[in-house]
């Protein structure tokens, strides 16, 4: 069994050198020289997501979320973003970046998000703000949350800043 290269210590340069010397086209090695930096940092990008677990298809999206999502729970899942922009008032970024952190994960990838369209996009996302109430979460509706006073609720920390669950700018 062979060992696979650390591919954290690429090299830029020998990749470069090896890029110009492929071609004698000048346009292209330039255009290779600009490229390679940022399909390596893409590459580095991906392999974090599947270090931090992740599910499997992570970043490989085209959206702000980190697992793949139909057109039907796309929507949903922004709308669970909204709430957290909306009732909670944070940011954008950092509400994607908890929905990513919380439901971005092989593990909740594993079961699946259609069982998240059983309840309203408030109950999901309410949970990636607070962590669980009494063995109840908020549910977005004003009277069956009547008896939960907000204020006094621990947060639930947001992912690292660091971390590639974090898929928007502040």
């Amino acid at each position: 069994m062979t060992s696979e290269p650390d591919h954290d210590d690429l090299d830029l340069d020998a990749i470069e050198g090896l890029c110009a010397a492929a071609t004698p086209d000048p346009v292209f090695a330039a255009r290779a020289r600009e490229a390679v930096p940022r399909l390596v940092a893409e590459v580095r990008r991906l392999r974090w997501l599947v270090e931090y677990g992740a599910c499997p298809t992570a970043g490989t999206t085209g959206t702000e979320f980190v697992l793949p999502l139909d057109e039907e729970m796309l929507a949903y899942f922004r709308e669970m973003a909204d709430v957290l922009v909306e009732r909670i008032g944070i940011s954008r970024a950092e509400a994607v970046a908890r929905i990513n952190a919380l439901y971005g994960t092989r593990e909740s990838a594993a079961w699946g998000v259609e069982l998240m369209g059983h309840e309203p996009p408030e109950y999901w996302a309410y949970g990636t703000y607070y962590p669980d109430h009494r063995h109840r979460l908020p549910v977005g509706d004003p009277l069956a949350d009547a008896d939960i006073d907000f204020s006094t609720l621990p947060v639930r920390p947001a992912p690292p800043k660091d971390s590639p669950f974090w898929t928007l700018e502040e």
